[in-house]
């Protein structure tokens, strides 16, 4: 019988994108969009996965991230209170389905091949941070500052940094993760 594998490029695609648009108004309806997506969906299921795996520690590092992911989102709506709900975007459901997709087998092979999960979704945070704070989120700091628009570059800089933070909380975790597993256990 062939075990179920869920490989770090199908956790990858889990990730979404926000989109930068040439209207400041929808590039922060995308960023709110994706932030709030961390919070409410990726992060959390991360986090089951890590405590169905036996590492609350872990589980407990992806909810402190969810949670700053929020954040993120309300100090961006303080500038566009009149936003509302932002439409969900194309991308941000392409990632919800994904993770509908992997969420069928994961639980399996969770039991199967616990720290394969575990280690797999680390490195898949390790990478959607990273990505967020060199390439997407300052493209729109820049975007902000061309339109001279000082509090929104101001805020996308605390996320660049944020998101920096995670991507090496993220990153310690891994490498602590794997030099346990390295370590042989006393019989």
């Amino acid at each position: 019988m062939t075990s179920p594998e869920i490989t770090e490029a199908m956790i990858f695609e889990c990730f979404a994108a926000a989109q930068q648009n040439d209207d400041m108004d929808k590039t922060a309806a995308s960023f709110v969009d994706v932030e709030e997506y961390e919070n409410q969906i990726m992060y959390p299921e991360f986090a089951r996965w890590a405590e169905q795996a036996g590492y609350p520690e872990l589980a407990s590092l992806f909810r402190k991230v969810a949670g700053e992911e929020k954040l993120h989102a309300v100090w961006l709506r303080e500038l566009y209170q009149e936003m509302g709900q932002p439409p969900r975007g194309e991308d941000t459901q392409r990632a919800i389905d994904a993770l509908e997709t992997i969420r069928a087998n994961c639980d399996a092979l969770i039991k199967m091949n616990p720290e394969g999960v575990v280690e797999k979704a680390l490195a898949v945070a390790i990478s959607v941070e990273e990505r967020e704070y060199r390439d997407i989120y300052p493209r729109f700091r820049d975007q902000a500052i061309a339109e001279q628009n000082t509090r929104a570059a101001e805020v996308y800089q605390r996320v660049v940094d944020s998101e920096r933070e995670h991507a090496n909380w993220f990153r310690k975790a891994l490498e602590e993760f794997q030099a346990n597993m390295a370590t042989p256990v006393p019989a």
